[in-house]
This record gives C-alpha cells, structure tokens and sequence, in this order.
C-alpha cells in the first residue's frame, strides 16, 4: 500500500504532463495547407519582410532573417549579426537555415514552389495575400500568426485600429468624390492597376474610383502597361506612383523624375497637388505587414 501511494503523484504527474503537451499543441491553417506544431515556436527562422514585420509589430524574435530588400524600419534591428541570414527573398540558404535549428519557418508567395523542400527542415506556414480579397487576406495572415505565438488579442487590436483607419479614409475619399490612377514605374514601363488587383486596395478598400481613359481595359494582377497619353486622358484626381526601381534597390527618385512631364502636369492630379509617391517598400516588399500597412494607408490618406 505504502508503495502504490509512493507511485500514484508520479503517475499524476505523468498524465498532466502528457495532457499540457497535447493541449498546447496546435494545427495552423495557412496559405497552402496545415501544418502541426507543438507549443509556442521559440526558434522561427523568416522568410520575408512582410511576416517579420508582423512578427516585429508582434514582438516575436526570430533567430533567422532575410537581409536583402530590408527595410529601414526592420533594418534598424535585424541586419544585427545575432540574426541568422538566411537567404534572400527568391532563394533560401538551405544550409543557413538548418543550422539555425529551426522549429518553425515562415515563407511568402515568392517561395511557394519550395515549399517541400522547407518542409522537410521544419514545419512550415506560408504568409501569403490573396490580392482579389486583399485586406480580408491579410487579416487571415495576421490572426494566423497570432494563434501561433499565442498574440490573439495584440492582433485583433491592431486590426480593430486599422480597421478604423480605412473607414476613415474610404469616407474622406467618397465624399471627395474622387478617381485615381494606380501605377507602378519600371524603368521605361508604366503599369496601371485596378480593382481586386495586385495594389487594388486602394478602390477595394479605400474608396477611391478608378480613373479610365477608353484606350485599355484594367484588368489583371500585374497590371496593364500604359503611356503618359493615356494618364494625360484619364485624367485622375489622384495618382499614386509606385517606383518599382527604388524598392529592389536599383535607384531613387527615378519614376519622380519621369513623371515630371507636360502629359502629367496637365492632370487634375498635378494641378491639385495630389500625386502620392508611395513609399516602395512597403508596397513592394512588406506588403500585408503591419507597419506597412499603415504606410500605405498613409501614402493615400496624403492626397486625399
């Protein structure tokens, strides 16, 4: 008797330990499947700038990064050597990333092919927007990675925010009554963006119309090239430039430079001061971030 009350705690013990392993382990539905995962990941290697920055907003620390592309706002923290280098946004250092030992890894679209390879190093989540239901996507993304760091509250939070901050905006840009042109500058290429397209969270979410001219449809989610003649014709009251150029570091102020022309100057847009060069990278690259997203919001709300 005396030995099975010795035995009974750590039998006790035993099960509560097996029943807290189970409890805390969870299935994370993400982008491209579901994934298991066993506690809080507290070794994360990240594969873009668009979930670190959530993961930064977060105030998650990852032990592996990506440095190229990296904005100045995550830059200031994570080009630190503590943080592994892991690769860069299009190609992962493989070896990089099994020597951070990682117990989870976070990819983006660019990676999407690579998935299984990924895999077959740690369990991994893919941090993707869907561009036809941008903000709903990104929300998906960001309540994701709250179930998995266990932040749910800090997310619906920021979200409850940011929320706020688009109505405001849509408001402001519905009454104004105001079109605009979404356009990106690529070296001697311009491309128009409309709704549910790549950059259409501007007329999905924000309310502004979008400026037509009858020379080319919008359609597309990497947008339709078009001329100067064409923005002089549709003629917007707002236009939003996108320096591709600047955010893959290739340079800066060219598209600023290209746009200072008599077939711009003579929009609406000009002429009302309402041209918002947006900031690239948060665009471009941490895009569906949270600190990126507020820039965005901000680079509209600017002309509005």
């Amino acid at each position: 008797m005396q030995a099975f009350r010795s035995f009974f705690p750590f039998i006790f013990l035993t099960v509560s330990l097996l029943l807290s392993s189970q409890a805390a382990a969870k299935t994370i539905t993400h982008a491209m499947g579901t994934v298991e995962i066993d506690g809080v990941p507290q070794r994360v290697v990240v594969l873009g700038q668009g979930s670190l920055d959530v993961l930064d907003r977060l105030g998650v620390e990852p032990v592996g990064v990506v440095k190229s592309l990296m904005p100045d706002y995550l830059a200031k923290t994570y080009q630190d050597d503590k943080y592994v280098a892991v690769g860069t946004v299009k190609e992962p250092d493989y070896e990089a990333i099994f020597t951070a030992k990682p117990d989870l890894i976070i990819a983006e679209a660019r990676m999407a092919s690579l998935m299984g390879e990924l895999e077959e190093i740690a369990p991994t989540i893919m941090f993707r927007a869907d561009y036809e239901n941008y903000w709903q996507s990104v929300q998906a993304n960001w309540r994701m990675l709250g179930e998995v760091f266990n932040k749910q509250e800090k997310v619906d939070a920021i979200i409850e925010q940011m929320n706020t901050k688009i109505a405001q905006t849509h408001d402001k840009a519905v009454a104004d009554n105001f079109n605009a042109l979404m356009v990106m500058s690529n070296g001697s290429k311009v491309a128009m963006f409309g709704e549910n397209s790549r950059f259409g969270m501007v007329f999905d979410e924000l309310g502004l119309k979008p400026a037509k001219s009858d020379d080319v449809e919008v359609a597309g989610s990497h947008g339709n090239l078009i001329s100067f003649e064409y923005i002089a014709d549709a003629n917007p009251d707002v236009l939003l430039v996108l320096d591709r150029e600047q955010a893959i570091g290739e340079g800066e102020g060219k598209a600023k430079a290209r746009f200072d022309n008599p077939l711009v100057n003579k929009t609406h847009a000009h002429q009302q001061q309402r041209i918002s060069y947006l900031d690239p990278t948060a665009w471009y690259i941490t895009m569906a971030g949270m600190t990126a997203m507020d820039k965005m919001i901000d680079d509209v709300n600017r002309v509005l």
